[in-house]
């Protein structure tokens, strides 16, 4: 069985719901038929509740739609390729193809999802107040409101992958110029927010007696932390541990295939990632921009918060046309036990022995934990690049 539900395509963007959207609507209808509605208008039967929850939740799917829209809506003004809209558990995810062009085009992009949330709950406060709607569509609508007006508000805390995170390392990529450290920083700011959320939520269950508000604070608090670092891998992508490295240092068996590359180290040479893809990810949409990409591309394949691999352009081109359709990069990821790591300071004549010992003519770049980027076999037949 998918792990999402496609819904079809606004804009030419496809539209899916993961499975995990259902837990999350069948508690709002819960918490809205149970506690909300019969507290704000007593006296109602309960299937008039139910009726008012499942409509609420509804409409409610429909505004983190429209939040992720006005995220992927910037992003294409900025000139980026949207890949797909996913609603879920914690709300929305809009799927790009590549990396924002700059900082300060990541701001736009990141303010362009709470803007619309805020613009959708003060517009809806505002209908409230008019006094034309009566009764319990008034609540609804005032509900609609305030959870609109939270989600635009709460996405803004500096934390990664919420917008406030994103906006948050434009600010730093914009000022500094350099995307890897403003990706350190907001990483740190976002873990120490993680768990303050997760603080947040025991006390307000030990102490407060508010066992499931606390329980999903907590909740919030664990995917923050966890979702930080998987951001932080999409852009620069993952950790090293368990891969293999190459050495730091010279060997007598060391056989450069090319010269001139003299004093020059990793970082020099290597390509930063211009993508990275899930496991899902299918091969049919991939297929384009691997045929339009340099001899050498490589995506990272990154599943709950770690690289399982790489997708490979030569892998994926050389598979048979009448399984592209169905294929996914899993069937096509090479193993990240089978791949190679060099620090950036590497030397080139060291990283080129690695390389050429690599059975896919890679080598991975890994700065403090950190993948950087990668180098392969033609990037040594490159001319110097003169200072």
């Amino acid at each position: 069985m998918q792990s999402s539900i496609p819904l079809g395509r606004i804009a030419g963007i496809p539209i899916s719901a993961n499975w995990s959207l259902l837990p999350l609507l069948a508690l709002l209808v819960w918490q809205l038929d149970q506690v909300v509605f019969p507290a704000t208008n007593p006296g109602l039967g309960g299937g008039v509740y139910l009726g008012m929850g499942a409509i609420a939740a509804l409409v409610f799917a429909v505004s983190i739609l429209a939040h992720e829209f006005g995220h992927a809506l910037q992003a294409r003004r900025e000139g980026m390729t949207i890949h797909s809209i996913t609603l879920w558990l914690f709300g929305g995810v809009a799927r790009f193809e590549g990396f924002f062009p700059s900082g300060p085009a990541e701001i736009r992009v990141a303010l362009a999802g709470p803007a619309v949330s805020l613009v959708l709950g003060g517009a809806l406060y505002g209908i409230t107040r008019t006094g034309v709607v009566p009764g319990a569509p008034t609540t609804v609508i005032w509900w609609l409101a305030m959870i609109n007006l939270l989600l635009g508000v709460f996405n803004m805390l500096p934390a990664l992958p919420l917008d406030g995170g994103r906006t948050f390392r434009g600010i730093v990529w914009a000022i500094t110029g350099n995307l890897r450290h403003a990706t350190r920083i907001a990483m740190q700011l976002s873990r120490v927010l993680a768990f303050l959320v997760i603080a947040a939520g025991v006390i307000l269950a030990a102490s407060f007696g508010d066992t499931v508000g606390g329980i999903w604070l907590a909740f919030i608090g664990v995917f923050i932390l966890q979702a930080a670092n998987i951001e932080g891998q999409v852009t620069v992508p993952a950790e090293s541990d368990g891969l293999r490295t190459a050495p730091t240092t010279p060997t007598r068996d060391a056989a450069p295939l090319a010269h001139g590359n003299g004093g020059r180290v990793a970082r020099e040479l290597m390509h930063p990632f211009a993508a990275s893809v899930t496991p899902s990810s299918p091969i049919g949409a991939l297929i384009g921009p691997m045929t339009d990409a340099a001899p050498g591309t490589a995506y990272p394949v990154i599943a709950d918060g770690e690289v399982q691999g790489l997708l490979v352009r030569e892998v994926v081109l050389a598979m048979p046309a009448d399984r592209i359709d169905t294929a996914t990069a899993a069937d096509l990821t090479v193993r990240r036990a089978d791949l190679t790591v060099v620090a950036p300071d590497a030397p080139a004549a060291i990283v080129e022995q690695a390389v050429s010992q690599d059975r896919w003519g890679r080598a991975l770049v890994v700065d403090d934990g950190i993948l950087v980027g990668f180098i392969g076999l033609q990037d040594f037949r490159r001319r110097p690049v003169t200072p």
